[in-house]
């Protein structure tokens, strides 16, 4: 019996050794992690699956980025979305009201440390399904049994094509239609259709952004399958069909009697090719009008007063028209003033020109390519604009701490000439915060708005906006976040591109880590 009971405590003691190891190993975990800063961070949000649902409905939707606590707390920029975190991590019950405005929401994550970037949820107008698998191969496409629908989907891995088989009647024109580049998607669509045996009978890669669009005409009853893939975008050095947790897409489809239009009604009046037969247009103005012809030109006269400043801007390739216009100014005469032609980032002409005399002047607008016919068509604005500012935020979100002094990033810009003062206005700051100085300094490019943090200021996470005020004119105008960027790797058109608020975090300094607290 002895014996016995000297073995039960062996047994015993190499337990609770290996329990004290397992305990001591915790710790150290926990000591890493908080000196390496990287414990209980704000957590980081690349994208939601499925982007999107029909109203009165509840999906259970994936949130894909980086979560170091659970469950977390979920912002959303109008109503109609309720986020209900599930037990597994990165899960949601999203519950869509029956009466929510159809459109685009803004989603963030959130906690006690800081908030993720902005990133879409949509909220559509009719029927929505899901794309399932496997649908790689036309053979085994997706039916789809009606139309209108809006199918959300997800290209799952490299290679991934999803095919959907659609019944069409004779006479009839399908529409096809993409959102993911303007969803922050990291895929670049493209849209293919053929025929049940495979024979391509269409296709788009691009269309107004990288998201495609396909328009055919079905001239009798027959199935065919509409494909979608997509390359990576960023593009990559490699060349191959891309998938992954973030290629998300919402695929819109629906059918017509008539081919749909793109051109608005025209109110642009022929002949006005020259000086002489320019049209006449009173500031401010919009004309919708058509290159008809290869090497056609249009012409519109307007008054203008010497040091004043207009705007002209042509849209035509961001409308979804083949024409790459040019833009010019010019004399009463015909000779040019000013030009321009594209951009970066932007698809389509726009300039700023300053009248040097009283008089009439013209802008004249044209095709580059020297092409033209009906659906060459643009929509062109032409405005007087005044001395004015230009500013966004510089972050979509701001951490502080308690008892430091923190800056806060305004780009700004003084356009045409503008020397007013501009004056920070906050508001639905929470208190305890307060700006050194409100008034801005005379530059362009980043400026940095000194915040003091009360030691004793309560903690908080939330929106807070910004507001800048014209000294001269006392006019107020908000200060937003761009998501728009015009970068190489960033999205030029999204489906919402700015944000009316800074989403401002109040945290206590780090608790120091129990390593620096030996040293």
């Amino acid at each position: 019996m002895r014996g016995a009971a000297a073995v039960v405590s062996s047994g015993e003691l190499r337990l609770r050794r290996a329990a004290a190891w397992r305990l001591e190993a915790a710790f150290l975990l926990i000591v890493a992690l908080v000196a390496s800063g990287s414990f209980a961070a704000e957590p980081v949000l690349d994208g939601l699956f499925p982007a999107g649902g029909a109203r009165g409905t509840t999906n259970l939707v994936t949130a894909v980025g980086k979560f170091d606590s659970w469950p977390l707390k979920v912002w959303v920029n109008r109503p109609g979305l309720t986020f209900s975190a599930e037990t597994n991590k990165g899960k949601f019950s999203v519950a869509i009201s029956a009466d929510a405005v159809p459109g685009p929401r803004l989603v963030r994550l959130y906690n006690e440390e800081g908030a993720s970037e902005l990133r879409f949820f949509v909220i559509g107008a009719g029927q929505e399904i899901l794309e399932t698998e496997p649908n790689n191969f036309f053979s085994k496409a997706q039916e789809v049994k009606s139309l209108p629908i809006t199918i959300n989907g997800r290209l799952d891995k490299n290679g991934d094509v999803d095919s959907f088989a659609l019944n069409l009647r004779s006479d009839c024109w399908l529409e096809a239609r993409v959102d993911s580049y303007r969803l922050m998607s990291k895929v670049d669509a493209v849209l293919r259709l053929v025929t049940t045996n495979g024979l391509q009978l269409a296709w788009n890669h691009d269309f107004i952004t990288l998201d495609p669009r396909l328009i055919w005409h079905a001239t009798n009853d027959q199935t065919v399958v509409l494909q979608l893939f997509g390359f990576a975008y960023p593009p990559e050095s490699g060349v191959q069909l891309t998938g992954g947790e973030t290629a998300t897409y919402r695929l819109h489809l629906a059918v017509t009697n008539v081919a749909p239009e793109l051109c608005e009604t025209p109110t642009e009046k022929e002949p006005n090719n020259t000086p002489e037969t320019a049209q006449e247009i009173k500031l401010p103005a919009m004309v919708h009008g058509t290159i008809s012809v290869p090497d056609d030109e249009d012409r519109f006269r307007f008054l203008m007063q010497k040091n004043k400043f207009i705007e002209a801007e042509v849209e035509a390739a961001s409308l979804g028209s083949p024409l790459e216009a040019w833009l010019k100014i010019e004399d009463a005469d015909g000779n040019q003033l000013n030009s321009a032609d594209a951009v970066e980032g932007f698809p389509d002409p726009r300039l700023q020109w300053k009248a040097p005399t009283n008089g009439n002047f013209m802008v004249a607008l044209g095709s580059l390519t020297h092409r033209g016919g009906e659906k060459f068509c643009y929509r062109l604005s032409v405005r007087e604009a005044p001395p004015d500012f230009r500013a966004t935020l510089g972050a979509s979100s701001l951490i502080v701490t308690r008892g430091q002094t923190n800056d806060l990033k305004v780009n700004l810009k003084r356009l045409r000439g503008l020397t007013n003062e501009l004056k920070a206005d906050f508001r639905d700051w929470p208190a305890g915060v307060t700006a050194l100085t409100t008034n801005l300094v005379p530059k362009d490019g980043s400026v940095s708005i000194p915040l003091i943090v009360a030691t004793n200021a309560p903690s908080f996470g939330g929106p807070a906006r910004l507001f800048l005020i014209d000294g001269m004119t006392e006019q107020e105008r908000l200060v937003p976040f761009e998501l728009t960027t015009r970068e190489e790797t960033g999205y030029s058109h999204l489906l919402v591109e700015t944000n009316d608020h800074l989403w401002l975090t109040i945290r206590s300094k780090p608790a120091e880590s129990p390593v620096a607290k030996k040293k």
